[in-house]
């Protein structure tokens, strides 16, 4: 009898551990964004987990979302604006980002294909002569909240 009590608590410990290290696995992202010119449209942002699709095919991006920035702008406007991804796997990720003033949900293009609307990537990854790599913007989501900063950049 006292073996199968023994055994008992031996698995519900072992589940239990499971549990535990299961929830250790994620996080939570929180992206800053500075420099944003104004509360027009909306702010759409990209979370990808690969390099494949970064940064501009939504259906590689393992999150995705356009939320309004009068949404969730802080009471202060002096003050970042901050957007949540809940429950990420802990893994290493690159976030674009784009302000979308016109509400379409695309980030507009001019005739020779170079952004009308502000955008940025994690790290503030550079994007002089096309697009940022994915190399460059990755970070690591690794324990219960992670925070990103990324600066708006404006075509002039």
């Amino acid at each position: 009898m006292k073996r199968i009590g023994l055994l008992g608590l031996a698995v519900l410990g072992g589940c239990l551990w499971q549990e535990i290290a299961h929830a250790q696995l994620t996080g939570n992202l929180t992206v800053q964004v500075e420099n944003l010119r104004n509360q027009e449209g909306n702010l759409c942002l990209k979370v990808f987990s690969a390099s494949r699709g970064f940064p501009n095919d939504n259906d590689s991006a393992v999150e995705r979302t356009c939320v309004a920035i009068a949404s969730i702008s802080p009471e202060n406007p002096d003050d970042p604006l901050r957007y949540t991804f809940e429950n990420l796997t802990s893994g290493t990720y690159a976030v674009a980002i784009y302000h979308d003033r016109n509400s379409d949900e695309v980030l507009n293009r001019g005739a020779f294909g170079a952004p009308t609307e502000g955008y940025g990537f994690s790290n503030d990854a550079p994007a002089d002569i096309g697009p940022a790599r994915f190399e460059d913007a990755i970070f690591l989501v690794a324990g219960p909240e992670t925070t990103v900063q990324i600066q708006m950049r404006y075509p002039n």
